[in-house]
Formats: C-alpha cells, structure tokens, sequence
C-alpha cells in the first residue's frame, strides 16, 4: 500500500462528509511558516505525518514462508510483513485570525468522524468501511492520542511551529495476506524455520521444519 494514495483517500472521505467546501488539506504543517500559497483553502484542517514507525508488536522476524512465485515457479522466502503506526496530525490553521472559532468547528467535526468510523480497509485502489469480500487487503485501526502539556510542547518544538488546536491519531495498519494454497482451498504444506533474534545470524538459527499432510488429513513432519 502507497502512503500517500491512503491518505489522500482519508481527506476524501472525511470532506465527503461535509457540506460546502472541503476542509481537509494534505500539507507539512512544520512549512507553514515559509507561505501558505499552496493551500487551496485560507481556512482549513492540515494533515501532515509527523512520525512513521514499526509496529513492534506484530513484529516477528522469527518466521519465513515457503513462497512460490506464479511467473517462475522458483521457491523462494518471503519475509514477514512490515506493519506500520502512522501518526498523522490534523491542526486547524488560520491565516484570517478573525475564522479561529470557524478552525476549531472544523476540527471537531474531523474528531466527530473518526469516533464514529475508526476502522477502514484498503484494497488497492480502493479503501472502505466493510472488509474485502476476497483477496489480500490492510486494515487500518485509527486511536485518538491525548498528549499532556510537556508532550504538546515537545511534538511542536520539533515540528518548529507555534501550537495549534489540533487532534493527534495513531493509524495502525496492518497487513492481512491470503496464503498460498491448493486448489481444494486446503493447506497441503507449510515450512518454517525459526531464529533467536536476528534471522540473518546463522548461529541464532533454532530449528526448521516441513510439515505436511498425508492421505489420513494427519500433519507429519517431512524434515
């Protein structure tokens, strides 16, 4: 999944719900500063990333699948998928100082949205509320994040901007694969192998295994 095509799908979405002219921008609010010719709105709700990281609970580095590519029929490992934690922030900006309360309107309707619809799912290039009837697909878990006062202060130092009334989420996005299998829709055969900490280091290397089934439905080893 592209980032960028997510979240220009999440201000569509959110300004769909709102009648008149859209009130979600896509913009680095820590530019602000520079000039804001580029926005097409003088009264708006920025979203800008303000931080991109790994998501260390479903992090397993531990476990490889067996994957056959369709082109070349070659077998390969695939790594584990990388989950990701977006923090995206909305901050209402007003260059007309005289619209403040109309920003703060405007955030409060973006909060009211995502309390009422926290869970989405992609499916390139698609991105909604029910899950994909087939197929691999993300799943995409927005929380709201409450910052105490030092933490407000910390996050806009580092963006080098004045604060602004603004609601910080964390998106978790999380990959949701349909493994390979054969064509009866059962799974004949799966080969793991299993590290301590780093899969690279071959003395950290555990134990591997095969495991099939025979004719009885029954799971051996086939090592």
């Amino acid at each position: 999944m592209k980032v960028t095509d997510f979240l220009s799908k999440i201000v569509s979405v959110v300004n769909a719900e709102i009648v008149g002219a859209p009130i979600v921008e896509l913009a680095n609010i820590a530019t602000l500063n520079d000039g804001d010719e580029f926005l097409s709105s003088k009264s708006s709700i920025i979203l800008s990333v303000v931080n991109i990281e790994e998501d260390k609970v479903l992090k397993n580095q531990s476990l490889y699948k067996n994957y056959i590519s369709p082109d070349d029929g070659i077998e390969r490992y695939k790594n584990p998928t990388q989950n990701l934690i977006l923090s995206l922030l909305f901050a209402s900006y007003n260059i007309d100082q005289s619209k403040y309360a109309e920003g703060i309107d405007k955030l409060e309707v973006v909060i009211w949205y995502f309390q009422n619809q926290r869970v989405f799912y992609w499916q390139s290039p698609n991105l909604s509320e029910t899950i994909p009837a087939s197929g691999s697909y993300d799943k995409l878990i927005f929380e709201m994040v409450s910052l105490k006062t030092d933490q407000l202060n910390q996050m806009w130092s580092y963006l080098g901007a004045k604060y602004m009334p603004s609601v910080l989420y964390q998106v978790q996005m999380i990959s949701i694969q349909v493994n390979e299998t054969s064509t009866d829709g059962i799974i004949k055969k799966a080969k793991i192998q299993l590290w301590e900490n780093n899969p690279h280091d071959s003395t950290g290397h555990l134990e591997s295994g095969t495991f099939t089934k025979n004719e009885n439905n029954e799971i051996i080893e086939t090592n």
